[in-house]
């Protein structure tokens, strides 16, 4: 049976839509394929605007090949013309750009390199298909594929379009500009360490435990401006000594019994762990976070809720790192241990292996928690003086278990660790070259003009309880991600208590829509179910799944998001306590936009902006003002004050960038803040004059059928 349908467009980047619709569906099924497995793609492939702001938003460099990429880029006419595009385009961007500048410059034929561009990744993702672009009924050689008939075909998917053409040297004309940031005056982050489930077997004994904070987190010019310290006992009334860099925490009481406590440094008293940081990360050297516990009822250690958040400043404009090495804390006992790792991969996992290095260590075994499910005890094999577990190992006891990987991606999973000690001497588990490896593809490609931001999310709602004066049976918590941000994921850390009362069920759900008030239940239980064994930790990212196994698409997403949990009388959470940070990405890039009749205000007198505009940082807003365009205009005194407000878009093709600019750093600069400081530094325009805006309408057909009809 045929089918059809038809588009009608009126703007130049028409003609690259039906194109790159068709590769976004094969490029978001690929991802699609190895993580969600079959429901996601009847789910989410029927929306065609999704499709397409992935090719929008995704650089070329992430869809070719480094050596295509350099290849485009050499010679003396260059597919790719630096001057014009650059690889951390979008394909489409790039298409658009060249399809704009073709009329300007014919000799250079940029409507054939956009069909390179287009045709290469048109002929990696569309294997298995034959396919015809028709312009004004001439086929475009560099964008077919195939010599079957297509009318023999038995389904062909045909789409075809009525859109602006270009008209060599008709008027009028304008401008195009786009512009970007090469780095910041400043941001705030926070750099957050959670902790796992550390405890001695059995004995009286002290137990020293070291979470070691890499100075390779923070850039030279960073600024410590608060640490807070969540200390949670794994039993009840522990002792507790708490050291940073050797020294003892001034603000924390030494030889305190206690179960929970929570310290926090803004610097300005008496506590000494923001100094401690800020000396660590001017000597590049590792900061120590040291506890020592001991119990009298025989198990001594932290609960696995106990964490470290880092909020600091710094004009580096990315920050992130996606982890793949996650470190154990480093750890001293005279007694066997048990560990509660836990790992959250945010991509499609592909490798998974562990190894532990330390002293006096006998034996290491180890098990994995899947959705509340245990696998069967395995033991590390020791290869000279490390226990390790190989990928192949790994694997096949997460195959045994009914899972696979794709099952581990993109949630929590834990490995449960028994390391026992040989009885002579001091058990060591060295934190600096212990670890769970995890290989992945995130589910998210950050570029070099990618602002990252991690922001801790303090609790929105409690109610039912409390017990232990800070545990409650329902907990929300609301966060805002701005509207043009890109979200990565985010996590909980929660501490939670348990009673003896027979009300065990348990619900968690995400807030879907706020304007309709839409929820999604992630899980539920009706009475007692073994998952809560494992409910120290809970984390998303765009994409997840409910505990029915069905896909949930934008679970999180631009604007208002809220966790939710509702516990019968048996379980608690500690909302105070709890550690919830989201990351999402702002992008310091705003490529060319729609076309404009002048280039900006008072041009050609006026060469650049001494631009004025309102940021935000830590909550507080703050008015600073940037040089936008050539520091020689305004040495020679060529350029012009304006405020962000007095930007019109619609007119100036430079203020249209600008404004992009900022909306994709979370505001307008102007009734709405931007997030980060800009500072001394430049907004740097680049705009292509004289580009035409006059109508010339084209037919243009694609067909697609699959190989051999």
């Amino acid at each position: 049976m045929r089918r059809g349908f038809i588009f009608t467009l009126d703007a130049v980047l028409a003609l690259f839509l039906v194109l790159i619709m068709i590769t976004a569906i094969t490029t978001a099924e690929s991802q699609v394929q190895s993580v969600y497995k079959t429901q996601m793609r009847m789910g989410e492939l029927g929306d065609a605007n999704a499709m397409l702001k992935l090719l929008r938003t995704v650089p070329l460099s992430q869809l070719v090949p480094a050596n295509v990429i350099d290849n485009w880029e050499s010679g003396s006419d260059p597919v790719l013309n630096l001057t014009l595009v650059t690889p951390d385009m979008s394909p489409l961007e790039i298409a658009a750009t060249y399809w704009a500048v073709s009329p300007l410059y014919p000799s250079r034929d940029y409507q054939k390199k956009a069909s390179i561009i287009i045709g290469y990744i048109l002929n990696s993702t569309l294997k298995g298909y034959n396919y015809e672009l028709l312009i004004n009924n001439w086929t475009n050689t560099f964008l077919s594929k195939g010599t079957y008939n297509y009318s023999l075909a038995k389904d062909v998917s045909a789409a075809t379009l009525v859109l602006s053409g270009y008209a060599y040297n008709q008027t009028p004309r304008g401008y195009v500009a786009r512009a970007f940031l090469s780095k910041l005056r400043a941001k705030v982050t926070s750099y957050v360490y959670q902790g796992d489930y550390i405890s001695t077997q059995h004995s009286k004994k002290w137990i020293q435990i070291t979470y070691i904070i890499p100075t390779s987190q923070f850039p030279l010019n960073t600024t410590i401006i608060n640490v807070t310290w969540y200390f949670e006992a794994a039993v009840v009334d522990s002792t507790y000594r708490a050291y940073i860099n050797g020294e003892p925490v001034t603000c924390f009481p030494q030889w305190s019994t206690m179960t929970f406590k929570e310290i926090t440094d803004d610097g300005s008293g008496s506590c000494n762990l923001v100094e401690n940081v800020q000396k660590s990360v001017n000597e590049s050297t590792d900061t120590n976070f040291t506890v020592e516990v001991y119990n009298s009822g025989g198990v001594s250690g932290e609960d696995g809720a106990q964490h470290i958040i880092i909020t600091y400043k710094t004009s580096q404009a990315s920050t992130f790192r996606y982890p793949h090495y996650y470190h154990f804390a480093d750890v001293r006992a005279n007694d066997s241990i048990h560990i509660e790792k836990y790992v959250f991969v945010p991509g499609n996992l592909t490798d998974l292996s562990i190894k532990i290095a330390g002293q006096n260590i006998k034996t290491v075994t180890a098990a994995i928690r899947v959705y509340g499910s245990v696998s069967k005890s395995f033991s590390l094999t020791k290869v000279g003086g490390y226990f390790v577990a190989t990928n192949g190992t790994l694997a096949d006891i997460v195959k045994d278990m009914g899972y696979n990987y794709s099952d581990l991606s993109g949630t929590y999973f834990t490995i449960l660790f028994n390391v026992t000690w040989d009885g002579s001497g001091e058990l060591h588990l060295d934190g600096r070259d212990s670890y769970v490896y995890a290989d992945y593809i995130p589910f998210t490609a950050m570029s070099l003009y990618s602002v990252d931001v991690t922001d801790v999310i303090p609790p929105y709602y409690w109610s039912g309880g409390p017990a232990l004066g800070y545990f409650y049976h329902n907990a929300e918590w609301e966060w805002d991600i701005p509207e043009y941000a890109t979200p990565l994921y985010v996590t909980f850390q929660l501490p939670w208590y348990h009673s003896s009362f027979s009300d065990c069920r348990q619900k968690v759900s995400i807030l879907m829509n706020s304007s309709t008030n839409q929820w999604r239940t992630l899980y539920y239980a009706p009475d007692y179910n073994p998952f809560i064994d494992a409910f120290a930790r809970w984390g998303y990212t765009r994409v997840t799944r409910d505990y029915l196994d069905r896909i949930i698409g934008n679970a999180l997403h631009t604007g208002l998001n809220a966790f939710e949990l509702d516990f019968g009388s048996c379980y608690y959470v500690a909302p105070k306590y709890t550690l919830a940070s989201v990351v999402y990405l702002l992008n310091a890039y705003a490529p060319y936009g729609n076309v404009k009749p002048y280039l900006m205000q008072g041009y050609p007198k006026v060469k650049a902006y001494n631009l004025t505009y309102v940021y935000n940082l830590g909550g507080r807003n703050y008015t600073a003002s940037i040089i936008v365009g050539s520091l020689n205009a305004v040495t020679s005194g060529e350029y012009l004050n304006i405020t962000a407000c007095k930007l019109d878009p619609t007119k100036y093709a430079v203020d249209d960038a600008i404004l992009r600019l900022f909306r994709n750093l979370g505001g307008n600069g102007c009734t709405k803040p931007i997030l980060v400081n800009l500072g001394d530094t430049l907004i740097d325009y680049v705009s292509l004059p004289g580009v035409p805006r006059s109508i010339s309408p084209i037919t243009i057909t694609l067909r697609i059928w699959r190989v051999g009809g």
